[in-house]
């Protein structure tokens, strides 16, 4: 990719590289204390109760569809307009994914639509909006509506870190689960913040943190408070017929399976980059907004542009820049991607609605025209170039390119 422009872009900087060094010269490579200060450094910026570090987003969206026990016979509901993990999660456990459309204003589900939804098919077991492209989904509603139908929320914010939405005059941070149950972090390099893959789990309840934490280690438990009765004594280690507990101090080397998990841990090495991209997500989101304002200004007068959303109320860490083309037929679109790749950009799209794909037609039964809103963007949309190395020679070369 050397002198090309990517639609995106891990931004590392000496001072990430030198402290994944410090980790690698140290004694702990994996399972050890540079896990505790990423979590502590996403948990006190965002302001939740518990960050749990796993392997990536997909994990974390996992982990917390079985921490809420979702199982056959149990839906849940995403938006179409996302990335194949929002809606794979529900199937890892069993449960049946669906979809509602999206506000056409923001791109993100739409409440409406939600209710709609729930009056002709009833009540998800759980609903998973995504704040698509940085942009904050109507969480305040959704959750309103959570309390009153009894279903539970996982914010998908894997766009979304540094992004803040204003609710009742206050601003509250995306993934401060203020409006949900939990929600998830994505740490791939084209985000805003990259620990090179990795994701997080955040929640303000203890008991979900605490399955999280479990699940995401083969199942295993290592507090003898939360042990259950087995036949070995747990201050001792020995064998002993009949349930036993034992009382004092554990054995050092005791541990319980109590649930089939896996091994979605996170290592030293990824916790280390991602604290340090962290101790600076304010600059980098500054970047990402000073380009996106960029790009608004010189798009404005592009009649045939549709432009990003920019919601009241709402502060995104734009991970994305769509650009929509109005009226273009699809040729259009895919002779304009072609050109910016003959200069050397790469745009994307995002995304192909979910249900369109092979798996889920074959499996769910899903056909084209399900979702109206989410399609409509799909046909017309591509994500130019956004992230915070671009020069402003990379800036100018994307807006000549497209204005031409």
């Amino acid at each position: 990719m050397s002198g090309s422009i990517p639609y995106g872009r891990q931004f590392v900087t000496e001072q990430d590289i030198q402290c994944v060094v410090d980790v690698l010269h140290g004694d702990w490579l994996t399972s050890g204390p540079a896990i505790t200060r990423f979590e502590n450094v996403v948990r006190d910026y965002v302001g939740v109760k518990h960050a749990i570090a796993v392997s990536n987003g997909t994990a974390a969206l996992h982990l917390s569809c079985l921490a809420l026990g979702i199982r056959p016979g149990d839906t849940g509901v995403t938006s179409p307009l996302t990335f194949l993990a929002s809606a794979n999660c529900i199937a890892y456990c069993g449960g049946t994914p669906d979809f509602v459309d999206i506000d056409p204003q923001t791109y993100c589900l739409s409440p409406e639509r939600l209710e709609e939804y729930i009056a002709e098919n009833g009540v998800p077991k759980v609903v998973i909006p995504v704040d698509y492209a940085g942009v904050p989904a109507d969480l305040p509603r959704i959750w309103a509506m959570a309390k009153t139908h009894g279903f539970s929320v996982i914010e998908d914010s894997a766009h979304s870190v540094g992004s803040a939405y204003r609710y009742d005059g206050k601003w509250i941070k995306c993934g401060a689960c203020a409006h949900s149950d939990l929600a998830i972090l994505s740490f791939h390099p084209v985000k805003t913040v990259t620990a090179g893959e990795g994701g997080m789990v955040l929640t303000n309840d203890d008991e979900l943190a605490a399955r999280i934490r479990m699940f995401s280690s083969h199942g295993m438990e290592r507090d003898m408070g939360r042990f259950e009765a087995w036949p070995i004594d747990n201050q001792t280690g020995d064998v002993i017929p009949g349930a036993a507990t034992g009382t004092g101090d554990k054995a050092p080397w005791l541990y319980q399976q109590q649930e089939l998990g896996f091994n979605y841990r996170i290592t030293d090495i990824q916790s280390a980059l991602g604290a340090s991209q962290f101790s600076r997500l304010d600059e980098i989101v500054a970047h990402r907004r000073k380009i996106f304002d960029r790009y608004q200004a010189a798009f404005a007068d592009c009649r045939g542009f549709v432009l990003p959303p920019c919601p009241e109320d709402s502060s995104p860490a734009y991970h994305l820049y769509v650009l929509r083309f109005k009226g273009a037929s699809s040729a259009t679109r895919l002779k304009i991607c072609n050109d910016l790749r003959e200069h050397g950009i790469f745009a994307q799209v995002h995304y192909i609605p979910v249900y369109l794909q092979p798996w889920y037609r074959r499996e769910y039964g899903y056909e084209a025209g399900k979702c109206p809103e989410a399609e409509g963007v799909y046909e017309s949309c591509l994500s130019i170039p956004l992230y915070p190395s671009m020069t402003d020679g990379d800036i100018e070369k994307v807006i000549r390119v497209l204005t031409r």
